[in-house]
C-alpha cells in the first residue's frame, strides 16, 4: 500500500487533547475513540484490526491526528484523577483514624481517673499508654519516633515502677490519678484544646 499523507491536525488549545478538535471529522474522531478505549494495552496493530483498516493506513492516521500524544495526555490525565481520588481517600481514613484514637485516648483518660490501684497493674497502664502512643505516632507520620516514658527526673520507668510497687493503696491511687491527668493534659495539647504545650 503506497504512502498516505494527511495534514497534520493542530490541537485547539481551549480543548482537551483527546477530545474532538474542530478540524476533525466525527468519522476521524470515532476511529481515534477506537484507539484511546483500548486503554494502556492499545496498539496502532490492535486498531488497525478493529476498524478492518491497514496498518500503514491507520499509522498514517494516528500520525496525522496525533494520536499516541493526544492518548498519552488522556494517560496522565487519567493518572492525575486517580491520584486525587486516592489522596482524598487516604486523607478521609486518616481522619477517621484519628477520631477513633482520639474516642480511645478519651475513653482511656477516663477510665484512669477512675480506677483502682489494685484494678490495673502499673505494667498495664505503661503497655496502655505505649500503644496508644504508637498509634498516634503512626497516624500523624511519625512512625519511627522513639517516646521514653520517663519519672519527671527523668528516671527509668523500671524505677518509677519499683516506687509505685512499694506504696500504700491511697499513695497509688494518687499517683495513677496524677498520671491519668497528665496524659489528658498531653491529649488536651495534642488537639490544641488547652493552653498547655
Amino acid at each position: 500500500m503506497p504512502a498516505i499523507a494527511l495534514p497534520a491536525l493542530a490541537l485547539d488549545p481551549d480543548l482537551d487533547a483527546w477530545d474532538r478538535q474542530p478540524q476533525e471529522t466525527t468519522l476521524r474522531y470515532a476511529q481515534f475513540r477506537t484507539y484511546l478505549d483500548d486503554g494502556r494495552a492499545r496498539t496502532l496493530r490492535k486498531a488497525a484490526e478493529t476498524l478492518a483498516r491497514h496498518p500503514s493506513w491507520i499509522r498514517a492516521v494516528a500520525g496525522a491526528y496525533r494520536w499516541l500524544e493526544r492518548a498519552e495526555a488522556f494517560d496522565r490525565h487519567r493518572d492525575d484523577l486517580d491520584e486525587k481520588v486516592w489522596l482524598e481517600a487516604r486523607r478521609q481514613a486518616a481522619e477517621r483514624d484519628r477520631q477513633l484514637l482520639d474516642a480511645a485516648v478519651g475513653k482511656v483518660a477516663q477510665r484512669l481517673l477512675s480506677i483502682q490501684p489494685t484494678d490495673l497493674a502499673p505494667a498495664e497502664l505503661v503497655r496502655l499508654l505505649d500503644v496508644t502512643m504508637r498509634h498516634r505516632r503512626a497516624l500523624f507520620g511519625d512512625p519511627g519516633l522513639t517516646v521514653a516514658v520517663t519519672g519527671a527526673a527523668g528516671d527509668s520507668l523500671a524505677a518509677q515502677l519499683a516506687e509505685l510497687a512499694g506504696m500504700t493503696s491511697d499513695q497509688r491511687r494518687a499517683a495513677v490519678t496524677g498520671m491519668a491527668e497528665d496524659v489528658m493534659r498531653r491529649v488536651r495539647a495534642l488537639r490544641g484544646d488547652g493552653d498547655d504545650e
